[in-house]
């Protein structure tokens, strides 16, 4: 059974909804805030679990304790670290900046999702037009 143009379409449109879908950043995608730490119990590297603990120092002034992923740093040694936002309850996990969930601007992923399904659709069209043979009639001029 072959695909008419409607269907063709119709598929391609079903499955650019999809990569959307795929694409569009989500709310719980993981928002981080950057903020230094400072190192205040160093625990050697060894096994897959160890970590560090860090003070940080949050905008209002308050301090935090913190396990960091990360081990085997220098006792008064300042990190800038990475923060979910807004904080968690119970016990908080700080990343090394850098190393965590990207903290791209939605904005600039929604734009590349976007970006995709246009491309998506513009490649969709002229193989559909190279296949068809759609668009001016080829004529042949004699002189």
């Amino acid at each position: 059974m072959l695909l008419t143009p409607v269907m063709g379409l119709g598929l391609i449109g079903l499955a650019l909804i999809g990569l959307g879908w795929l694409l569009w950043p989500h709310p719980d995608s993981g928002v981080v805030r950057s903020t230094r730490a400072t190192v205040v119990e160093s625990v050697l590297c060894g096994s897959s679990g160890t970590r560090d603990v860090v003070r940080i120092d949050l905008l209002d002034g308050h301090d935090v304790l913190a396990r960091l992923d990360g081990c085997g740093h220098r006792l008064g040694e300042v990190l800038t670290v990475e923060l979910p936002d807004p904080l968690p309850e119970g016990e908080l996990l700080a990343r090394l900046q850098g190393t965590g969930v990207p903290a791209a601007r939605a904005a600039g992923q929604r734009l590349g999702a976007v970006g995709v399904a246009l491309a998506g659709v513009a490649g969709a069209l002229l193989a559909w037009r190279l296949r068809t043979g759609w668009g001016a009639p080829h004529r042949r001029v004699d002189s």
